[in-house]
């Protein structure tokens, strides 16, 4: 739980200020950061280091898939701004923040991420702008609406990876655009296990909340669609090891922990089918 207040607390503030306003946009990443996810980030990192671009390119690259994660976050925690209020293990001074102010909040969070696009046209191209626009498209379908939708949660927040992938404008292959999507819909598995608890306790009808199997029908079929990417990509072996994840979390008792030994996985997985692709 995070308990600092960088920014002022909604009941002391009468106007959004710039840096008000700089905290709103800042703070949902560093709190999923801090809480070890965001690691969507590292993804897109990676992505641009193997592509090996020029100095201005790079930093343009980070630059935008920064900002756009730090926005997908902030427009999220803004819709749920009162459903985090009543969870202790959210933060907050931003809930408070965010609830004090959220329609103007939202009509802002529309207007930056309209820049966002223009700027990633102007500094990327429009492969990458595309790509920010039909994520920021899923992104508000996925906050307003599917996150309380059993069976499309998951789905949909693999939708999410998969495009956020291809922020940088590289020319990715198919597989590797799959590979992060499922890996983002198996890490979303495991969260909405996380809070299911709370979620239940709000009303957000997750496929958790909804269902003691579904999410590990679903995880099982996540696994199952890696196992295809990394067949093609890496070999048969490389694809057995693809249902990890739900061995790991059917053996541990502890969530966080399968979580966190999943995430190992996939970081190793994802640097060998880099290394693959770049050879």
């Amino acid at each position: 739980m995070s308990t600092s207040k960088p920014f002022p607390d909604s009941r002391a503030v009468s106007g959004l200020g710039i840096g008000t306003l700089f905290w709103v946009n800042v703070k949902p990443l560093l709190n999923r950061l801090e809480r070890g996810e965001g690691l969507l980030l590292a993804v897109n990192l990676s992505i641009v280091l193997f592509a090996r671009p020029d100095a201005a390119t790079v930093l343009a690259q980070v630059l935008i898939s920064t900002v756009v994660l730090a926005l997908l976050y902030g427009l999220n925690d803004v819709y749920d701004c009162e459903r985090d209020r009543n969870d202790p293990a959210k933060d907050q001074a931003l809930a408070r923040l965010c609830a004090a102010h959220r329609r103007r909040l939202l009509g802002i969070l529309q207007m930056e991420k309209v820049a966002v696009v223009l700027a990633a046209f102007a500094l990327l191209g429009a492969r990458s702008a595309l790509a920010v626009a039909a994520l920021f498209l899923v992104n508000l379908a996925y906050s307003a609406i599917l996150k309380g939708k059993a069976g499309l949660d998951v789905l949909w927040v693999g939708l999410w990876g998969a495009l956020y992938a291809m922020v940088p404008g590289v020319a990715l292959p198919l597989e590797v655009v799959l590979l992060v999507g499922v890996m983002t819909s198996i890490c979303h598995v495991f969260q909405i296990l996380r809070d299911r608890n709370a979620d239940d306790a709000n009303r957000i009808q997750t496929s958790a909340v909804a269902s003691r199997w579904l999410p590990y029908a679903q995880l099982g079929a996540c696994c199952a669609a890696m196992a295809a990417v990394l067949w093609s990509t890496l070999g048969p072996l490389a694809a057995l090891s693809a249902f990890a994840p739900l061995v790991l979390r059917l053996l541990l008792e502890s969530n966080q922990i399968a979580w966190l030994a999943s995430k190992a996985y996939y970081g190793i997985v994802w640097l060998l089918v880099l290394r693959s692709l770049h050879g």
